[in-house]
């Protein structure tokens, strides 16, 4: 009964002016002028360190070429410009039909095309051209997840197959003309029964020595072909995948250049092909169903790097082990996993961005009668829900930089290292991007669910990355595999680790103080241990520790390197705190897990101030957000 009492006394006191003698309830209110816009930048505090010096430390590389590129969006018509609250937006129309989607796709790859975008990527030559051509496709990601699969499949599944699987002469015949869209290729690897098996591929490819031909079979509906980006109604040409039997002998998965349509666009001779269908997300990606039905291709059109088939039929590879022949194969495939794991660090980045910008300017009930009504970011409740994944998205930008750093300067002494990062942070960076959409369109309320506010329609986008280039879960249970055959054999030689990153367990195992400090969960060392107790998901956790505090010692500004140190504590005490493991083997204790929580509140404070600045930082021009990012009101409004 006191508890009523009670919360009829603050109902009553809210409802009512402070003098309560004789007024009623209804003289009580007043009425409250109408909400306007306010940009956040007039109500937060100077920003207290560089943006574009953030900017360059995140983005890393070509930022006029990022910048260039996003310029020359805006400047066509074929990027969709929207007047929304007096500012120009750029974003797909999501209202069109599938059909409209992927005829607006082909036509933005043409434009981009024609104004040199894709210059070098299949033909240029060393580190820069690597760097540039991955620094572009994350602009494109920028704008649309479907122009930037379409335009991947072609370059990096397609182009990287001839590139890496072929030789010579498969360089010098389809590089250039698929650098120029002579010809459009995609990939056909994946099968209604097999996805994640390669290995398991059902397609069969025999060798007839006498016409010197390859034939491709389709012996089962559970081999055809299927998610084929690309095969629904552009590409020209495919790479198949196929078991290759030679006299009998099954030799393995090998990649063979097929024919598909002719330059007409007519489905070439014993070949099929359906429409993969609508999607939830991607519908601007032609999706298809491949069979072949004794399709017959040259014998040089086998993409002949780690094996190749004589004239007269006989089988040659240098490798012989047939588990390191797949393998070889399969290495050179990595590139899918490195930009999707990219292009989730980019999409988290516009959903924050968006969210962050409208809880600043968004206000929801007040705390006294007729008051002004809360900022939704001053609220610790929202600041719990957007600021660490804020502070996430900082730490996984640096480890998606490492990423592809470790990509272009691959050698073959890092073809695993390379596996098992591509594989952790792939998986590790789409669940946190799919995480952050969520709950970014859940703080955006009702306006989250409107698609030219972006954040609802990047989830459907953004869904496939989950199981695409790998199942997530398939994934981490190969980087946990990889760890303890690591540990097994470093113990068998008794020698210290030196590889996949495992150095730290060389030291003893640390011993986690009772009573945690301020100072304590701040410092860079407690919180290095903390993250290198687990296999799979915490071997990720760690790495993506390592590569902040690697690239925040390389800062020297003392503002900035501050502001890192904040997100630094920020993103290792939030995954201390999600992560039931310190719990569960006894790092952490109960009371010490408390004090953690208590320390993210104090600094989800601390970084509130800095949220407007922190998001400016991520370099995305105000055309690629969204209208509730700005004037929401003025986009609202009847005459809009």
């Amino acid at each position: 009964m006191e508890k009523v009492n009670f919360r009829t006394q603050v109902l009553t006191r809210h409802l009512l002016n402070n003098d309560h003698r004789g007024t009623t309830a209804t003289a009580g209110i007043s009425t409250s002028p109408c909400l306007s816009y306010t940009p956040p930048e007039l109500s937060s505090k100077p920003f207290p360190f560089d943006v574009n010096s953030m900017r360059k430390l995140m983005d890393g590389h070509n930022i006029e070429d990022r910048d260039w590129l996003f310029n020359l969006m805006i400047q066509s018509n074929l990027f969709n410009p929207k007047l929304r609250g007096g500012k120009i937006f750029v974003v797909p129309d999501y209202n069109q039909s599938m059909e409209q989607q992927r005829e607006i796709t082909m036509k933005r790859i043409q434009y981009l095309l024609d104004h040199g975008v894709f210059e070098g990527w299949l033909t240029g030559k060393g580190f820069d051209a690597e760097m540039r051509k991955l620094a572009l496709l994350e602009v494109i990601e920028i704008f649309d997840h479907s122009l930037a699969i379409k335009i991947g499949v072609h370059f990096f599944l397609w182009g990287g197959a001839i590139l890496f699987f072929g030789t010579k002469r498969h360089h010098d015949k389809w590089l250039k003309a698929s650098e120029d869209y002579h010809i459009k290729g995609c990939f056909a690897m994946t099968e209604l029964g097999h996805g994640s098996n390669v290995r398991g591929i059902e397609t069969i490819t025999a060798y007839d020595s006498k016409t010197e031909e390859f034939v491709i079979n389709t012996p089962c509906e559970s081999a055809q072909k299927y998610w084929i980006g690309g095969a629904a109604n552009h590409a020209t040409h495919t790479v198949v995948f196929s078991q290759l039997n030679i006299d009998g002998n099954n030799q393995g998965v090998h990649a063979f250049i097929t024919q598909i349509r002719d330059g007409d666009g007519n489905i070439c001779p014993n070949i099929r092909i359906a429409d993969c269908g609508h999607k939830i997300g991607l519908n601007g990606v032609d999706n298809g169903r491949i069979w072949f039905d004794n399709v017959r291709i040259p014998r040089e059109n086998l993409l002949n790097s780690v094996a190749d088939v004589s004239a007269d039929g006989k089988y040659l590879s240098a490798i012989k082990d047939p588990d390191q022949r797949f393998g070889a194969f399969m290495a050179p495939l990595t590139s899918g996993r490195v930009t999707i794991a990219l292009s989730a660090v980019y999409s988290t980045k516009i959903s924050l961005a968006i969210a962050i910008r409208y809880s600043l300017t968004r206000r929801a009930f007040s705390i006294t009668p007729n008051g002004d009504e809360v900022l939704l970011l001053d609220y610790p409740s929202h600041q719990r829900r957007l600021l660490p994944l804020l502070a996430k998205t900082y730490a996984m930008t640096f480890s998606g930089n490492y990423l592809k750093l470790l990509y272009v300067k691959r050698t073959p002494q890092l073809i695993k290292t390379l596996h098992v990062v591509s594989s952790a942070l792939k998986a590790t960076l789409t669940w946190h991007n799919m995480r952050t959409l969520q709950e970014c369109r859940e703080a955006c309320g009702g306006q989250g669910l409107k698609t030219e506010n972006r954040i609802g329609q990047l989830k459907g986008e953004f869904d496939v990355q989950s199981t695409f280039e790998g199942d997530n879960n398939v994934l981490m249970q190969q980087v946990s595999k990889a760890m303890l055959a690591e540990y097994v054999a470093a113990k068998r030689r008794n020698k210290p680790f030196k590889d996949l990153g495992l150095e730290h367990m060389n030291k003893s195992c640390p011993v986690i103080p009772s009573h945690l400090t301020n100072s304590t969960l701040r410092s860079a060392q407690f919180q290095g241990y903390q993250l290198a107790e687990d296999l799979g998901r915490a071997y990720s956790d760690r790495l993506i520790l390592q590569t902040f505090i690697e690239a925040e010692n390389n800062v020297t500004d003392t503002p900035l390197k501050e502001m890192l140190g904040l997100i630094r504590s920020m993103y290792v005490l939030v995954t201390l705190d999600e992560d039931v493991a310190f719990l569960r083997y006894g790092y952490l204790t109960v009371e010490a897990a408390a004090t953690v929580r208590r320390e993210i509140v104090k600094l989800c404070a601390e970084i509130r101030p800095h949220a407007l600045s922190l998001v400016s930082s991520f370099g995305i021009p105000d055309a690629f957000l969204s209208p509730i990012a700005f004037d929401w009101v003025a986009a609202n409004s009847w005459s809009n």
